[in-house]
């Protein structure tokens, strides 16, 4: 139950760790995306799946309201705005196959591997970002 506490006040209040959350979550969906359409690139009548996160990250944190408790007093603590990045998915589409597909059902295996190195990159870059905030997190409160 003290875990949870903690969680709910000190990490869910950051919009940057929600975010990086989030992120990872995507890439993930993203890398199993991928593999699914490698291993599907001869299947006939395969359609690629594709994800779709960044346009609704920016989407939610264009909005600068988001999330954010009205402050009638100067002294009143800053929520952070991370509300409504709890609800955030990344979306899975299913690509409609081109007039002249590359191949058996338009999947290019080259560009598919990019990605997925792409997305590794995404990956690990966003998780050494979240672990460097746990470790100043860890670091304020033991006082170091």
């Amino acid at each position: 139950m003290a875990d949870n506490l903690v969680q709910q006040l000190l990490l869910d209040q950051s919009t940057s760790m929600t975010v990086l959350k989030k992120t990872l979550d995507a890439q993930a969906t993203r890398q199993r995306a991928h593999a699914q359409n490698i291993a599907n690139a001869e299947t006939p009548g395969y359609r690629r799946v594709a994800v779709d996160f960044e346009s609704e990250l920016k989407s939610v944190l264009g909005d600068n309201n988001v999330g954010e408790m009205a402050r009638t007093d100067p002294r009143h603590m800053n929520t952070g705005g991370a509300g409504s990045l709890s609800d955030l998915q990344p979306k899975i589409r299913i690509e409609q196959p081109e007039s002249e597909p590359i191949g058996v059902n338009g999947v290019n295996i080259d560009e598919e591997m990019a990605e997925m190195a792409e997305t590794q990159i995404r990956y690990l870059t966003a998780l050494e970002l979240l672990k460097r905030r746990y470790t100043g997190l860890k670091t304020a409160i033991k006082g170091q």
